[in-house]
């Protein structure tokens, strides 16, 4: 007897010890981590993870020690599982296995953080065995929920910055990770009112919480999602006013719910042309929605791309993380104008397709089938219980078909799974006979717990502290310094924690092309230099077909005169993205600064008649054209209508100054005086391309222009008048 409440009081010790991991874990979307790279990332991140592999250590020697707590088969269980292993040999058999396992600091997703997730769904579903504990979780995270949503509200009335632009993001850093975060809790706030709806005090705190809560979605203007709310809603509402007969007032407002809804949406078309709604933030974003809208046409186009990957790789697709080597490969050059390095496709549903292929969008679709098998067939809900988890789903379902996840919005989706696990695993364990099974020895029991301690620690040093010293390191490093061998000791040291390698990288190789154009000793620079290259090939090694990298180690090697290997480079980066004239533009300068002129106009042209709309490859190509005095493809090229863009850019000016085009470079100046006649500087410049011209005395009468407008460059002035006075340049 003494024995058996020894073990009951370790059993209950570390029960609450997992109980604290996981009840801490609702205010994870609080942290910010200023210290590291991506603080809005990272932070939250490590602690998820760290607090994960405690509770699951400890649930691991709870679960040796007390049979109960082992996860017995449902189908929520089974397709959590499913899903897990069919990404882990996507992630093992794809594109590029070690991104696909750790990702980056701006993501911080890969198989790591599927592991984690699954691990705490899992842990949750097993150790939260009541509805009175999950609802205490609920309100826990409903909680936290309003904190972040009270920073939002400072946000809106400008007590506090926003940090991306001008919509809300609270402490996520990014509006639509606040959107789906709201769009969440709006549901559980929902589904604790349901629950507590014989209670007169329940209207007045949900309801408050469910308004104040669409209020900062509505603000943070994520079309998608909010669009997710209306159609989740709507959802919900239909459930409860089909099967909702046991609840006839309930009902009653579930179709007046539905009729009010119909009536604004078919309110806001009617108006949408109006101008208090093109004075709104919010509502004018929901009023461009068009299939001519570039966003909206863009999107096609980059869902298109993630296809055509996912007939490439059908099965188990590319691998998490290796998004960006399909959008790069598929890349139509028509989308010029969006940002150039895609790594999602701006659809949860493609980006599972592309990654994991037909098993990885199958098993992920699998989490929601289990979720309402379980709600519908399993658990014992109500019907306005069970209407508001399905539109819950439904939002979310809706929300994915237009942004990507990140970290808060996975943690809500596998506690939801969590709550999915418990409701059958307890419905499980009701149907199963009791088994007695006698406890583990002492001796046992400690070997177990001494093995999962040791596993803990390595753990937790290997998979995060090394993590977190990289992020903080990589965030010193990029500050600025004492000395610049202060900044690269940071670097060296950020780069042997061996984590999130291609960020560091990337970081250490802009920072090697300020050095080489710095004034530092030639011993430092050549160093640092030196390193940078090494750290480089290094990492087109592990990502030999990464765009984005051969790119940039391209372009630094061009920098550094290593013409031959830039060469080299570029070209591979072609390989990689036949599309992207970003790409044939840096080959084509690298040509023109190796001096072979005739290769440079054919790769320009190549380029530029992949996408003529586009003006930096139009602009490179009459460069070019310049430079190689094709005067023919110049006339062609630099037209009336490109005028208004081509005289503004310094780099024509450079190219007609250095083949000595003296008239096309007063040309260019008188043009720009004429748009800005006070602007000294312009003045000063057509004065000299006046003089370079030989027209010394519309020289002068712009150099004195130019003093008058700055009376401080009069004794310089001065002196530049004497000089072409008497004959001579200055």
């Amino acid at each position: 007897m003494v024995r058996n409440m020894s073990q009951n009081t370790i059993n209950t010790a570390l029960r609450w010890i997992i109980l604290t991991g996981i009840f801490i874990i609702p205010f994870v979307p609080l942290i910010v981590s200023p210290s590291m790279f991506f603080p809005f990332i990272t932070g939250k991140n490590f602690t998820f993870r760290i607090l994960v592999e405690i509770v699951f250590a400890v649930w691991l020697v709870l679960m040796y020690r007390d049979a109960s707590y082992r996860p017995k088969f449902s189908w929520m269980f089974a397709a959590i599982a499913g899903f897990i292993g069919v990404m882990t040999f996507a992630d093992l058999f794809g594109e590029n296995p070690i991104k696909s396992i750790w990702s980056n600091f701006e993501r911080m997703e890969g198989l790591v953080a599927l592991l984690h997730l699954g691990a705490y769904a899992i842990v949750a579903g097993t150790t939260l065995r009541t509805e009175y504990l999950w609802g205490v979780f609920a309100h826990t995270s409903l909680g936290a929920s309003l904190i972040v949503g009270s920073y939002a509200a400072l946000q809106l009335v400008g007590s506090v910055a926003t940090h991306q632009g001008s919509r809300l993001d609270a402490t996520l850093g990014n509006a639509s990770y606040l959107a789906v975060y709201m769009l969440f809790h709006i549901f559980i706030a929902a589904f604790l009112w349901a629950r507590q709806a014989e209670r007169p005090w329940a209207k007045w705190v949900y309801a408050p919480i469910i308004l104040f809560e669409t209020f900062i979605l509505y603000h943070t203007a994520t079309r998608g999602t909010i669009l997710g709310l209306l159609g989740g809603t709507l959802v919900a509402a239909l459930l409860v006013s089909i099967f909702g007969r046991d609840t006839p007032r309930v009902r009653k407002i579930a179709v007046g719910f539905i009729a009010a809804v119909v009536l604004i949406v078919g309110s806001f078309l009617a108006v949408k042309d109006a101008q208090f709604v093109k004075d709104s933030p919010v509502l004018s974003r929901f009023a461009s929605i068009s299939l001519e809208e570039r966003t909206t046409q863009s999107r096609f186009i980059i869902w298109g791309m993630a296809f055509e990957g996912f007939k490439e790789h059908p099965i188990l697709g590319w691998g998490q993380e290796n998004f960006n080597i399909v959008f790069n490969k598929f890349f139509k050059p028509v989308l010029y104008k969006q940002e150039p390095w895609f790594d999602r496709a701006h659809n949860v549903f493609l980006d599972w397709l592309t990654a994991g292929g037909a098993l990885g969008l199958l098993s992920y679709l699998s989490l929601f089938g289990a979720a309402l098998w379980v709600i519908w067939r399993v658990g014992a809900l109500s019907v306005v219980e069970r209407s508001i988890l399905t539109g819950l789903l439904a939002a979310y379902f809706a929300h994915n078909f237009f942004v990507f996840d990140n970290i808060v919005s996975y943690i809500l989706f596998f506690s939801f799974l969590g709550y999915m696990t418990s409701v059958g695993h307890r419905v499980r364990a009701a149907e199963t006979d009791a088994t007695i099974i006698e406890p583990p020895s002492h001796v046992a029991s400690s070997i177990v717990a001494s093995i999962v301690i040791a596993s803990l620690m390595f753990s937790i040093y290997f998979i995060n502290i090394r993590g977190v010293l990289a992020a903080q390191t990589l965030l010193r490093a990029i500050s600025q310094q004492e000395t610049v061998d202060g900044n690269f000791a940071l670097f060296k040291k950020a780069t042997s924690y061996h984590y999130a390698t291609q960020e560091v990288r990337e970081q250490l190789l802009r920072f090697a092309s300020d050095v080489g154009r710095a004034n530092i000793p030639q011993e430092t620079k050549n160093e640092i230099l030196t390193y940078a290259v090494n750290e480089m090939a290094k990492q087109i090694q592990i990502q030999p077909n990464d765009t984005r990298l051969l790119l940039f180690y391209g372009s630094f090697m061009d920098q550094l005169g290593q013409r031959e290997q830039a060469i080299e480079l570029l070209t591979e980066a072609r390989r990689t993205s036949p599309g992207k004239q970003l790409v044939w533009i840096g080959l084509g300068n690298t040509y023109l600064n190796q001096g072979d002129y005739e290769t440079m106009i054919e790769v320009f042209r190549e380029g530029y008649e992949l996408e003529t709309t586009n003006q930096r490859m139009h602009l490179a190509y009459a460069i070019g054209a310049i430079y190689a005095d094709r005067r023919d493809i110049e006339k062609e090229l630099l037209t009336e209508d490109f005028e208004t863009y081509y005289i503004w850019r310094d780099a024509v000016v450079n190219a007609y100054a250095s083949q000595k085009r003296f008239p096309e470079l007063v040309a260019i100046w008188e043009k720009r005086v004429s748009a800005q006649p006070d602007n000294a500087q312009y003045n000063l410049s057509l004065g000299a391309a006046y003089a370079q011209n030989g027209e010394f005395r519309k020289a002068i009468g712009q150099i004195q222009k130019t003093i008058e407008l700055n009376p401080d460059f009069k004794e310089t002035g001065e002196y530049y008048i004497s000089e072409l006075r008497a004959g001579r340049l200055p």
